[in-house]
């Protein structure tokens, strides 16, 4: 078996929810883009508003994954 990286393991919640944002942006893109009254429709600012909470919590729980991990690997 093949061991994983401790960084790997610690933000992968945070790369789940930034993979789950950006599908949903292109989702919305691709919406925008076939015709350009999305502004108009309630469903798709709900994928916008949505795809862009995920990202930013993915964002920030990588960047505390980084920054714990970095902590850790100073103090030893």
């Amino acid at each position: 078996m093949i061991p994983t990286h401790p960084l790997l393991q610690r933000c992968a919640l945070g790369l789940w929810f930034l993979g789950l944002g950006a599908l949903g942006l292109l989702r919305w893109w691709m919406r925008y883009s076939r015709d350009a009254q999305v502004f108009s429709d309630m469903v798709m600012h709900v994928w916008l508003w949505g795809s862009l909470g995920l990202v930013a919590v993915g964002a920030v729980w990588t960047a505390c994954a980084f920054a714990t991990h970095r902590r850790h690997r100073d103090t030893r």
